[in-house]
């Protein structure tokens, strides 16, 4: 049965006793060199937290807007 502590690759499902894990930034699964993404310089599990990473939610963009940035009607 698999703890709570086990390190495994969210990509090939290697172990800590296979491979070197690292801990994703952005989702927090782990991955090995084998499964990485890299982008500009960081290394990430996916693409997806990559983009996430680097640009956010586009939903998260909107939400910042302050009422007085909105363009006026007229």
């Amino acid at each position: 049965m698999a703890g709570m502590d086990e390190r495994v690759c969210s990509g090939c499902g290697d172990t800590e006793e296979v491979a070197i894990l690292e801990r994703c930034q952005v989702c927090q699964k782990w991955y090995c060199p084998d499964c990485v993404y890299r982008s500009t310089g960081r290394r990430f599990c996916s693409s997806q937290c990559a983009k996430a990473f680097f640009y956010g939610d586009m939903d998260d963009l909107e939400d910042d807007i302050r009422p007085d940035e909105l363009p006026d009607d007229d």
